[in-house]
């Protein structure tokens, strides 16, 4: 049980240094006093126009092209489902008109029959 509860330790602590290692080694974030920020945000002297340009970056084209794609093709399933659903009813329909027409038909055929002579 102690050998069990050192190994955890020593994991629980090997982790935690590997986080704090990474936490230390972010980037910070740069905070720019009013006076010196550009009248224009969008300046590409104060910004990295590589990602917030959707025109030049490929991986938001890329992006914006895949959503565009799956919501097209959601809209074409649904579509597709839609009208299934509209088939599969008008076909059932179909069968069950056919079903009790033929029904109907046989009542009528027995209950026009004469009757039967008895068999010795």
């Amino acid at each position: 049980m102690i050998k069990l509860r050192t190994i955890l330790a020593g994991t629980a602590v090997a982790m935690f240094a590997q986080f704090a290692a990474a936490q230390g080694s972010a980037p910070a974030t740069i905070v720019v006093p009013a006076a010196e920020a550009p009248a224009n945000p969008n300046d590409p002297a104060y910004t990295d126009q590589s990602r917030l340009n959707q025109s030049n970056d490929p991986y938001v084209k890329k992006r914006v092209a895949t959503k565009k794609a799956k919501t097209e093709y959601k809209a074409g399933k649904k579509a597709a489902k839609k009208e299934y659903k509209h088939h599969k009813a008008d076909a059932k329909s179909e069968l069950h008109d056919a079903k009790k027409d033929a029904s109907d038909t046989r009542a009528m055929e027995l209950k026009n029959m004469p009757p039967m002579a008895p068999s010795n």
